[in-house]
């Protein structure tokens, strides 16, 4: 009798529980490979941007190839998706094929490329990165972020490509260097900072603001007593002086403060400003460290 007793509410739990175990099995099979990679064909994109996100959580190598073949899905939603876990699985079999999508017509979709190349992080996408540059206005700075992921292995040629004709180029290997930093940068920006064009010399300030060495002070310095035209009182295009004395603000050392003094006298109201700005930020700092 009591043996009855204990088994009927047992089996009255198990019959309750049975259809979500059932659940749990059928979604559990749902989200296996095989079942993803079938989903990838499936006549909804929704479905296929689904099963694509849920393939990015398995991390699974067999993924890759089938979702190679899904960059040419003729949604571009779902093609862009796929770019994205091609990245996040991180496979090198996913290189050439987002290499070649950096000559496609679709700009969403060579931007996702560009990003996906710079997660990857794979140092053989730096030439046709550095390449695609040139006329690739639309997805410079996807490409210029990329070249900062990768790093280290940009800088070869990204200095080459300062002195490229395209007037599109330099300005963006200078902001590239600038992001990625370090000794190696230094020079090749100081040198480019002294003898390239104004909008050149205006990304290549900034990038050695950003890099923040003092190394920079003296080219930076030199920089703001250049004598550009235009009428006085106005703004003039391509003032790399103000990006000078900007760059010289965020470095932050007492050193650049003649020539900064020497700038904010000068009868132009953005580097008047910007040169004011700079000496009020480097005294700061000289009082915090002295608090110090």
């Amino acid at each position: 009798m009591h043996s009855r007793a204990f088994f009927a509410p047992v089996l009255f739990v198990g019959f309750l529980c049975l259809p979500l175990l059932l659940i749990t099995a059928e979604t559990r099979g749902e989200d296996d490979l095989g079942s993803l990679l079938a989903l990838l064909k499936h006549r909804d994109p929704a479905t296929r941007l689904s099963a694509i996100r849920k393939l990015v959580a398995l991390k699974d190598p067999g993924a890759v190839e089938p979702l190679i073949k899904t960059l040419t899905d003729q949604t571009p939603a779902v093609r862009e998706e796929a770019v994205h876990a091609l990245a996040q699985i991180g496979d090198g079999r996913a290189l050439a094929p987002l290499v070649a999508i950096l000559k496609h017509k679709n700009i969403p979709f060579r931007n996702a490329a560009a990003e996906s190349l710079g997660i990857l992080g794979d140092k053989r996408a730096v030439d046709p990165l550095v390449a695609a540059l040139v006329g690739g206005e639309a997805v410079r700075n996807s490409i210029v972020g990329a070249l900062i992921a990768i790093g280290e292995p940009s800088i070869p040629a990204l200095v080459k490509a300062l002195s490229s004709n395209d007037p599109e180029v330099p300005p963006a290997a200078a902001t590239a260097l600038g992001g990625i930093g370090g000794d190696q940068v230094i020079e090749p920006l100081v040198n480019t900072l002294k003898k390239a064009d104004r909008r050149t010399k205006c990304a290549t300030a900034k990038a050695l603001g950003v890099v923040g060495s003092k190394k920079a002070i003296p080219a930076l310095s030199e920089a703001l007593k250049a004598k550009i035209p235009g009428a006085p009182g106005r703004p003039i295009r391509f003032d790399y002086r103000v990006d000078a004395a900007r760059a010289l603000g965020k470095i932050g050392d007492k050193v650049a403060l003649p020539a900064l003094k020497a700038a904010a006298k000068i009868r132009n109201g953005p580097l008047s400003m910007a040169a004011k700005q700079a000496i009020d930020e480097i005294n700061r700092r000289a009082l915090e460290e002295d608090a110090e």
